[in-house]
């Protein structure tokens, strides 16, 4: 691809408000991948639930690299934690009831009209989401826009659902196959413009 054209769809990404859950940004971090979030999208908002949840790792020796990592990017400025508004919380705590949403999604869903892009992992927040109209991505997408956008290769890209698979994110065979299978269209489409 050439680089002009790279350059104008980061762009396009990089002007989208994005907030995140607590999940893309431990499992992105997990795999030595979070800076991707910084590439792709300059800035990613997180409530302040979230960062607790993530600082929560701290204390335990399986989340401490990745709750120092978000912290360094809070502290770099491309990550920022944001505070909800009363009737936010008010609409986060009766989302919050459902269920199958945990208390970072809930907020994430509240305030998301403030943003152009959700980034959520788990499949009954994803459904709340679109329920809501919200446009949605996880931390698969993240990737497989990394590679859309050549930050990283297509080795890297299956690198990357391994490492994930490693520390226990969940990918169901048949969108793993489905993703693998847009990563190599990519791929064939990569080629013929170079």
């Amino acid at each position: 691809m050439e680089w002009k054209i790279l350059n104008q769809i980061l762009k396009r990404l990089r002007n989208l408000r994005v907030i995140s859950n607590t999940s893309p940004l431990i499992y992105l971090s997990k795999i030595g991948r979070l800076e991707l979030l910084h590439q792709i999208f300059d800035t990613v908002y997180v409530p302040n639930i979230v960062m607790t949840e993530i600082l929560r790792g701290k204390e335990l020796s399986y989340g401490f690299a990745s709750a120092i990592e978000v912290e360094d990017a809070v502290a770099n400025g491309w990550i920022k934690v944001i505070e909800l508004e009363s009737d936010e919380n008010d609409v986060a705590e009766k989302y919050s009831r459902d269920p199958g949403i945990h208390p970072g999604e809930a907020v994430v869903l509240a305030i998301g009209h403030n943003f152009d892009l959700l980034l959520l992992d788990d499949l009954g927040a994803r459904t709340f989401a679109k329920a809501l109209g919200f446009d949605i991505i996880g931390t698969i997408g993240v990737i497989l826009q990394a590679y859309d956008s050549e930050l990283i290769s297509f080795a890297e890209f299956e690198e990357c659902l391994d490492d994930l698979e490693y520390y226990d994110f969940w990918i169901h065979p048949h969108l793993k196959r489905r993703i693998t299978a847009e990563a190599e269209s990519i791929k064939l489409r990569q080629e013929h413009t170079d």
